[in-house]
């Protein structure tokens, strides 16, 4: 028989990256099933048989996907649940880069820890925190092994019936006391199906907006006291992106292997030299052409990419930006 005849395999391929991250082949039943489980599901494999009828039956029919010829049917309603250690997104890359999603994204984290990234800020979620992404915002996403929680992705257009309206920006929140009531509220939201009324949707949308609204603000990260920077961290930093030049890392990917963050790295920066920490990064990259410049006979173009800029064009209007003059003019001139 041939990988593609086995007939476990029919309702989703068991290896894509979602799957292998979660550790695990999800059932039929683990993806958009509007129902929050109380209890982990399996990590093993199914069986080589199909499961018999019967045991579909122990699931309510209101939990449970449509079918059309034993496939599940997308949600046409605008809203997925799904657990959250099946929810991975950004780049393919390694570590994954931020990227956009066409629709807003609540995550939940109710057990373990998540590794949240923006462009221009890497955050570690923990149980009890939240997080609501709107359509549009880029970030990567990936949750660590034995992570348990919950994620709504809700279309863009679903949003706007909300009353009052859902955030316009991310919106970091603790759950803390109000548990109960929002995971009430996606139940409510999970159970719902293709054929829900517009009302119906629409009166889900106004109890999110609200339970949202009654969440206590996140936890304030820690960071240096204004005017007391934390020298050694900035020291660490310079030396680690002075290594790194040219493999033209991200302020987030440094920060990550300092054991920090990219909040705090640019709140030592601009306690101690007034400039964020990719300024910081932009002018040793300045400072290094410019010795190199005078003191060697290396062509632009190395120096170029062994600054790690993304091109020769790209080197000379960052320096041109910064000095007035081209790298070629600026070597005659220091001779």
């Amino acid at each position: 028989m041939s990988a593609f005849e086995r007939s476990w395999w029919k309702d989703g391929f068991p290896f894509s990256a979602s799957l292998i991250r979660a550790g695990r082949r999800l059932q039929a039943d683990d993806i958009n099933v509007p129902s929050i489980l109380d209890a982990p599901p399996p990590s093993s494999f199914p069986p080589a048989v199909s499961p018999a009828p019967a045991q579909e039956s122990l699931v309510p029919a209101a939990m449970r996907p449509a079918r059309q010829g034993g496939r599940p049917i997308g949600r046409q309603n605008g809203l997925r649940l799904l657990p959250l250690e099946a929810f991975v997104w950004g780049s393919q890359s390694k570590p994954p880069q931020p990227r956009t999603r066409p629709d807003h994204v609540l995550i939940w984290v109710t057990e373990g820890h998540v590794h949240l990234d923006f462009p221009r800020e890497h955050l570690r979620l923990c149980a009890g925190d939240l997080r609501y992404i709107p359509a549009g915002t880029a970030f990567a996403a990936a949750a660590a092994e034995g992570t348990r929680g919950h994620v709504l992705l809700l279309s863009a257009p679903l949003a706007l019936q909300a009353a009052p309206p859902l955030p316009d920006r991310v919106l970091a929140a603790q759950v803390g006391s109000h548990a109960a009531q929002l995971e009430a509220t996606l139940r409510e939201i999970g159970i719902e199906t293709p054929d829900s009324g517009a009302g119906t949707l629409s009166c889900l949308m106004n109890l999110l907006s609200l339970r949202l609204r009654q969440l206590a603000p996140a936890r304030v990260q820690d960071a240096p006291a204004p005017g007391l920077p934390d020298r050694p961290l900035i020291e660490r930093f310079m030396a680690l992106a002075r290594e790194r030049l040219g493999e033209a890392r991200s302020v987030a990917e440094l920060a990550a292997e300092l054991g920090s963050t990219t909040l705090l790295l640019d709140h030592a920066c601009l306690a101690a030299h007034g400039k964020r920490a990719v300024e910081m990064i932009h002018d040793l990259r300045l400072e290094c052409a410019a010795r190199m410049l005078r003191e060697t006979a290396r062509p632009t173009q190395r120096i170029a990419a062994e600054l790690g800029y993304s091109s020769h064009a790209h080197f000379t209007r960052a320096f041109v930006s910064a000095t007035g003059r081209t790298p070629e003019a600026f070597r005659v001139q220091s001779c």
